[in-house]
């Protein structure tokens, strides 16, 4: 890395490097292929196979050293647990510093998320210092998720080894390069995750407090707004970014983060990567979902539904290679995010409720009231046959009182 005249510049190999990257353990040669060059993963579990394979295909590796934040129970203060967690790393970097995939090392994830005390921030330093030692010819960086003045402050003052400041940003990317400004940073930084508006955000909400999930087309053309302003728009002080997730995770949904199903099809959102990657769309383009409805409401934030009551729901999708689509819905029930607080790794997907689809093989499908009453979510996934898919999602409630009498 270097400062210029202009502003920063990472090199590789000496030669200028910007990273179209995307976060993820899965589908390496289709990242090569869309004009990727680079992966994030969190930790080392699985760094041999990781780095081996990017290094097979031509790509770089963010390789994170995973630290646990205090309120997961990981007291800073134990010098005993500390020295364990140095040793450990102390073999990681050992172990990979010289492999030719390695771009940097990223230490900690989201580390100013529920970790308040100033140790923390030391021991980051100190590890970031080690690695240093061990390793000079890989940068260091740390993930954070709130850019404000005082985080910036105890970043700067506590981890002066730390090389270059990541960001993870959904909703409020365009007016990250703002707010890194006004905290005080002034070197480089990485956007280590980007993607749609989180759930966290609640950019919209349901009455009942549920987040509402971007289409797949919506998700596609947030992504092509935001790459240009916030990553290409301000490339003096951005290294580039890591589009968040490559692959498939239940994280609030199935398909919020998901730029590909666990069957491999992939998204209208991979189809943007690609083109804002390499300047070509790929020759068989994802399903573009027009509209989805449920109950013939447009307003998705007040969909309630009645014991005894059939309801229809339709989708309406273009695909502009005029191929075969084929249909399926599933209503899954709330997940337990909330009561993870972050610990979202721990999610796994619901259980799709049975009995409530009439039809589940066409773009107009009928509802029944599921047994249980309670929020819910109702999912369209539809398929082009040639490896891509379209999807989205309605929240609903299915009311324990009746429609017209009122009573519980």
């Amino acid at each position: 890395m270097q400062k210029e005249s202009s502003g920063y510049r990472l090199y590789r190999n000496g030669q200028p490097y910007f990273i179209k990257g995307a976060g993820g353990y899965t589908h390496y040669e289709r990242l090569k292929e869309m004009g990727g060059n680079s992966v994030r993963v969190w930790d080392t579990n699985d760094a041999d196979r990781v780095l081996s394979q990017a290094q097979e295909l031509g790509l770089t590796v963010m390789l994170g050293i995973w630290l646990t934040r205090e309120k997961e129970n990981f007291d800073y203060y134990n010098q005993e647990a500390v020295r364990a967690l140095k040793e450990r790393i102390r073999r990681d970097v050992l172990s990979y510093r010289n492999h030719p995939a390695l771009l940097m090392w990223c230490i900690g994830n989201e580390m100013d998320l529920g970790t308040a005390n100033v140790r923390a921030w030391r021991v980051i330093d100190d590890i970031a210092a080690m690695v240093h030692e061990l390793d000079p010819n890989h940068p260091t960086t740390t993930a954070m998720n709130i850019i404000q003045p005082d985080k910036i402050r105890l970043l700067k003052n506590q981890c002066p080894n730390i090389d270059i400041l990541s960001v993870n940003r959904y909703g409020g990317l365009s007016t990250l390069a703002e707010d890194i400004q006004k905290a005080g940073w002034e070197g480089p930084y990485i956007i280590t995750e980007y993607g749609p508006p989180g759930y966290f955000e609640k950019w919209t909400v349901t009455e009942w407090d549920a987040p509402i999930e971007f289409t797949s087309a919506e998700k596609a053309q947030f992504i092509r707004s935001r790459y240009r302003s916030a990553i290409i728009g301000q490339s003096s002080h951005c290294l580039g970014g890591y589009a968040f997730y490559w692959g498939q995770k239940q994280e609030c949904t199935p398909t919020w983060f998901s730029l590909f199903l666990e069957t491999g099809e992939k998204t209208e959102v991979a189809d943007m990567l690609q083109y804002l990657w390499s300047g070509r769309w790929p020759a068989n383009r994802a399903p573009h979902l027009v509209s989805m409805r449920l109950t013939n409401k447009d307003n998705v934030t007040s969909n309630r539904l009645f014991p005894g009551e059939t309801y229809s729901a339709t989708v309406l999708v273009q695909d502009s290679e005029g191929d075969s689509l084929r249909y399926h819905w599933e209503v899954l029930p709330k997940s337990n995010w909330e009561e993870l607080d972050g610990s979202v790794d721990r999610e796994v997907k619901p259980t799709p409720v049975g009995n409530v689809l009439l039809r589940n093989n066409s773009a107009t499908i009928e509802l029944k009231f599921p047994v249980v009453p309670g929020p819910y979510r109702l999912f369209v996934y539809v398929y082009d046959g040639k490896g891509s898919v379209a999807t989205a999602n309605i929240p609903f409630y299915a009311e324990s009182v009746s429609q017209t009498t009122g009573v519980q």
